[in-house]
């Protein structure tokens, strides 16, 4: 029974399972919705931490070009949607 013990805490912690939201990150190219899901725009970057995850999108709407935090955004079907209208997205400064 001991050698079994320290043998597993030899072997040290499991590794942990990627919850459902960090394994669904956003990729470029696909699209961005408005609050009521009509598309407005397109994610053209992703801009990742130093631990692998997506922390910011650049997505161009109305031909410029917006920061958007990862965490303020949904999966939506073959895109990510936004709380913000098109007119809210429009009135962010552009990224630099």
């Amino acid at each position: 029974m001991i050698v079994l013990l320290l043998a597993l805490s030899a072997a040290g912690p499991a590794p942990a399972q990627p919850s459902a939201a960090s394994r669904t990150q956003p990729v470029p190219g696909q699209k961005l919705k408005d609050g009521r899901g009509v598309p407005v725009g397109e994610i053209e970057k992703v801009i990742y931490g130093p631990d692998g995850r997506a922390l910011q999108v650049l997505a161009r709407v109305t031909r410029v070009l917006h920061a958007l935090p990862v965490s303020a955004l949904t999966p939506a079907g073959d895109g990510y949607a936004t709380v913000l209208s098109r007119a809210e997205l429009e009135s962010l400064p552009p990224a630099n």
